[in-house]
């Protein structure tokens, strides 16, 4: 009873989930950033694969499309979007039947964690949950008024919630977007969320990791935008502590983003022994001197995450071959196309 209650107030969207496809369709995951937008498409299979990576990509955004979190020229990013999916070979109509997630990101969400009220009946649980998410932007905490808002359980032991509020334009002007390419959108999700979720996908026995990996040792998904860092450790595939902080990890000097990471981690309960990258935007280059710097200050391995890596990748129809820098910035729809899929009853979360 309660999870469904939280998975209600999940939905920062809306309704955007009444209505979903039928369940024989994909899954999709689209994520606009600083850098580009960003496309993973997954189908369902037979077999103990259960998932088929069937088409992704990224395109870059010219900079006067985005202002902040906000799409200010909501055509021009339909027309790239529209762009990335003919390269890569899809149309609307083949989506039409999919269940599409897309992302917020996280500089434009006011986050709290609080105590799970425990005393609280369950059917008072979401107006609870959305007054106190509302309760974080301007206004008098009234859900209606032009926000959206959201709830996860916070740590692994459920006794806290994480609160999630944005202004409804932050969601609005995505949804807008993706129906200008005639597509629909069936829920939203966190950036951040999304990238944790397809991390923990990526390692679920993982045969074939690395030996820091392979010998149960806490590893953390460290994920770098022009705006924020996120440091979440994992203990197997429960995230047991994270720690963020604002800064541009694009824009910014490697050896300052591995300072600032370096007191992330040493402030976090659970300290990991190996350390892999997301990088929104930052080139192959960067994303080398990255890893490089952050490894020095920390003192132990630090690589590129391959969001892709339990998946075999499209044949020639799909796209060519991708950096590691490329693929690294396909975490958050790759989480947002496996939260599709879960919606559709695959058990991939």
């Amino acid at each position: 009873m309660i999870e469904a209650v939280l998975r209600s107030v999940r939905h920062m969207g809306g309704q955007l989930a009444a209505a979903l496809p039928r369940a024989g369709g994909g899954g999709c995951g689209i994520h606009f950033d600083a850098g580009g937008v960003h496309f993973v498409r997954l189908a369902r299979v037979a077999g103990l694969a259960r998932l088929r990576l069937t088409g992704y990509g990224s395109a870059v955004l010219d900079d006067d499309i985005l202002r902040g979190a906000l799409i200010v020229k909501p055509e021009a990013a339909a027309r790239r979007l529209e762009e990335l999916l003919e390269r890569i070979g899809i149309s609307a109509q083949d989506l039409r039947d999919d269940t599409i997630v897309a992302a917020l990101p996280a500089h434009g969400l006011k986050t709290q964690i609080v105590d799970y009220p425990a005393d609280l009946p369950p059917r008072a649980l979401r107006a609870w949950c959305e007054r106190r998410a509302a309760l974080l932007l301007p206004g008098n905490g009234d859900p209606d008024l032009r926000n959206r808002v959201g709830v996860t359980w916070a740590d692994p032991g459920k006794h806290r919630l994480r609160l999630y509020a944005c202004e409804a334009d932050l969601v609005d002007d995505r949804v807008a977007v993706l129906e200008m390419s005639g597509l629909r959108v069936h829920a939203v999700d966190g950036a951040h969320e999304a990238g944790r979720r397809a991390f923990r996908w990526a390692w679920q026995k993982a045969d074939d990791a690395p030996v820091p990996e392979r010998t149960g040792t806490p590893m953390a998904l460290l994920q770098v935008d022009a705006h924020d860092l996120d440091l979440s450790v994992f203990d197997s595939d429960t995230c047991v502590a994270d720690a963020r902080e604002r800064f541009d990890g694009v824009g910014g000097h490697p050896d300052a983003l591995a300072s600032v990471v370096r007191e992330l981690a040493g402030k976090l309960p659970v300290g990991p022994g190996v350390i892999y990258v997301a990088a929104q935007g930052a080139s192959p280059g960067e994303l080398v001197a990255i890893c490089d710097a952050v490894s020095g200050a920390c003192g132990m391995p630090v690589r590129p995450f391959d969001p892709l890596r339990r998946f075999e990748t499209p044949g020639p129809a799909g796209p060519r071959r991708q950096t590691f820098a490329q693929r690294t910035s396909l975490a958050v729809p790759c989480g947002l196309a496996l939260r599709a899929m879960s919606m559709q009853g695959v058990a991939c979360e």
